[in-house]
């Protein structure tokens, strides 16, 4: 029994009520699908409010005060488990492919261009602020009034972190202002913010000369109302498959692919698996870093990607794969990256089932919007932002997040493309916001939005025990768009 059955058996008990043994094999279907201690907790306030005095829960309880999708499920039951996944209809759409929005501008003029364009597109969402009327430029502001607040928006050319407190220099393109945010509330808020972003200060001169900031804003998203799907319908995220690499866990993804052809049960689940998305890093690439060829089982590319075409034709062909390019990929590096290139995975190219995109990539399934990122500039976050670690990348994916910016720091470990435009903005709000990059399962949840950060297929090389990295391989989030609840398979553990 899992921790969560004993949870809602105690539940259960606590309340003075007891669970039929139907009752008991129900909720053991449901558990990893729902909450079924809350599903208790929903009988017990009912049985109460409806002055039933039956002590004993029962299948019938249960199904009063299952969530729609999930009568659906049990009604259907028999049929499911013999149904054939491709009655499924597939409803998607690519709204956005990095592969069709490059156009680089050599030089400085293409910096100048690129980093022109985000200030624009980001003033163009805090203008979406009831408040953003009082922001001016800094050539204009009034640095006799002492007393009043100003307000302005820039983009972060410099950050100290002080023992007292934080300095931020911010440039709108009138001018350029250092600030400094004192208070502590303020000061944990500077602390968040990442150089090259977008921010909104309000500003108050002092008598002694100081230009404080009274208070510092992220351009962040609003609060909220994700899409879902009206139909039952799993999405699987994963990334990081590193084919290629002495440390691929052969074993592992091939479990998982006779699971996905339901040759491991989870016939609810497994019948209604309509997408899989792939992160980036599907191969180990070479001299990615130093004596990486050490690690290699494929030392030609061509080879690495013919090993992951053999497994990735193996899935069935009703459901349809989405894949990106990372890091280790052969595509350009800098961000955005296109697609790999057709010479290299001609094969994956002709399958009808698989669409090869750029990084990122915006996909709607479903209904549901979904933004999918490999994730390299996490790498640059969590050495910026104090208190993130790579155990937990959803906590930098919310920083992204916040900065509607897949990349907001230049200079560090992620090369950014001089480009005419800055498709890195994170201009829509994505319902799912999918990366992968640092080898560790992490899901959470900011404003309504799910971030998934999906782990890897790749054991821990000597680079990484090097680096003190300690990769979570084989975990699967598994996403009923119908709910956006998550549910994990761990294919690690399944081999015996």
């Amino acid at each position: 029994m899992s921790s969560r059955m004993a949870q809602a058996v105690k539940e259960a008990l606590s309340s003075g009520y007891q669970i039929h043994p139907q009752a008991f094999n129900f909720l053991l279907k449901l558990d990893m699908k729902t909450d079924v201690t809350d599903l208790v907790i929903k009988v017990v306030q009912a049985k109460i409010s409806s002055g039933d005095q039956q002590t004993i829960i029962i299948k019938e309880d249960l199904e009063k005060v299952l969530p729609p999708e999930f009568k659906e499920l049990e009604q259907s039951q028999t049929v499911m488990r013999t149904m054939v996944p491709e009655f499924i209809k597939p409803e998607f759409e690519i709204v956005k492919d990095a592969t069709n929005n490059i156009f680089p501008i050599e030089g400085l003029k293409g910096f100048q261009s690129l980093f022109r364009s985000r200030f624009d597109r980001l003033i163009k969402i805090i203008g979406k602020r009831p408040n953003s009327y009082q922001i001016r430029q800094i050539a204009s502001l009034k640095k006799d009034a002492p007393s009043t607040p100003q307000k302005i928006a820039g983009l972060v050319m410099n950050k100290k972190v002080k023992r007292t407190h934080v300095e931020l220099t911010v440039d709108d393109g009138s001018g350029r202002i250092k600030a400094i945010a004192l208070e502590d509330r303020v000061r944990r808020s500077a602390t968040e913010i990442c150089l090259d972003q977008m921010v909104v200060l309000d500003l108050q001169f002092s008598k002694k000369g100081l230009i404080v900031a009274k208070d510092i804003y992220s351009p962040d998203i609003p609060e909220h109302q994700p899409s879902t799907s009206k139909k039952v319908v799993y999405a699987i995220f994963t990334s990081d498959s590193h084919v290629g690499s002495k440390a691929f866990l052969f074993d592992a993804f091939n479990k998982f692919v006779l699971w996905l052809n339901g040759k491991s049960g989870d016939d609810l689940i497994v019948s209604r698996v309509k997408y899989l998305i792939i992160g980036g890093d599907l191969v180990d690439g070479i001299g990615i870093y130093p004596n990486q060829e050490k690690e290699l089982q494929e030392v030609n590319i061509h080879e690495q990607f013919k090993k992951l075409t053999q497994l990735i034709e193996q899935i069935p062909k009703h459901i349809i794969i989405f894949m990106i390019p990372g890091n280790h990929d052969p595509t350009r590096q800098a961000l955005p990256q296109p697609a790999v290139p057709e010479k290299y995975a001609g094969q994956l190219y002709s399958m009808e089932n698989v669409k090869m995109l750029g990084n990122p990539a915006y996909l709607n399934l479903h209904g549901v919007n979904i933004l999918v990122y490999h994730g390299t500039s996490l790498d640059d976050v969590v050495a910026m932002i104090p208190g993130l670690t790579f155990t937990k990348p959803a906590s930098a994916m919310k920083i992204l997040l916040k900065a509607r910016h897949l990349a907001p720091i230049y200079g560090g470990r992620t090369p950014i493309a001089p480009e005419r435009e800055d498709n890195l903005v994170i201009e829509e709000v994505p319902d799912i916001f999918h990366a992968g990059h640092v080898h560790t399962v992490d899901i959470d949840n900011y404003r309504n939005v799910l971030l998934i950060n999906s782990g890897t297929w790749q054991g821990q090389t000597l680079y990484q025990s090097n680096m003190g990295l300690s990769p979570i391989p084989g975990i699967v989030p598994i996403v009923n768009l119908a709910t956006l609840e998550v549910i994990s398979r761990n294919f690690v553990s399944m081999i015996k």
